[in-house]
């Protein structure tokens, strides 16, 4: 059995901190061009893949450095510019950002881990002295116990009103 008491994130975020936060991510998406999809267009939209990024930058070095009259004229060497630019910036961001939210998620899995463990912990507690009559225990006790109701084991789920 793990210590109850042992509680490796022991800390929270000043509520100024979080603001601080929230604002940097209000501003960094306010930065970014408005590009938001529809179900359809996320599903119909061709992602990059890395052959094919290596592809269009070759493809745009070919522009550069042997203009064809008709190439040129069709397709625009600046937009492709732009794009694979607008790409490398994107991936530099949406890295930085992955490595926040693992980040967060595993922050938010240790902290609700160990709160929960401790609730349950106490909880375990409160039922034992329900059991052996400590005063004010079976109140708590039995407003908290539905929580495990209709689980099995001591705690069957009540009966349905009639």
């Amino acid at each position: 059995m793990s210590n109850t008491n042992q509680n490796l994130l022991n800390q929270t975020l000043e509520a100024l901190t979080v603001t601080e936060i929230m604002e940097a991510l209000n501003t960094a998406a306010a930065a970014l061009p408005d590009a938001t999809l529809t179900d359809e267009q996320r599903r119909n939209l061709n992602a990059i893949s890395v052959d094919n990024k290596v592809f269009a930058e070759e493809v745009l070095d070919e522009m550069n450095t042997n203009p064809n009259a008709a190439v040129n004229a069709t397709y625009n060497l600046e937009f492709l510019e732009n794009d694979l630019q607008l790409f490398e910036q994107a991936e530099s961001i949406l890295s930085r950002l992955m490595d926040m939210v693992q980040r967060l998620e595993d922050v938010k899995r240790l902290a609700g881990h160990e709160a929960y463990g401790m609730a349950t912990g106490a909880y375990g507690m409160l039922e034992v002295m329900a059991r052996t009559g400590v005063p004010g225990a079976q109140a708590s006790f039995d407003r908290l116990k539905v929580r495990y109701a209709g689980q099995g084991g001591r705690n069957p789920a009540p009966p349905l009103p009639e």
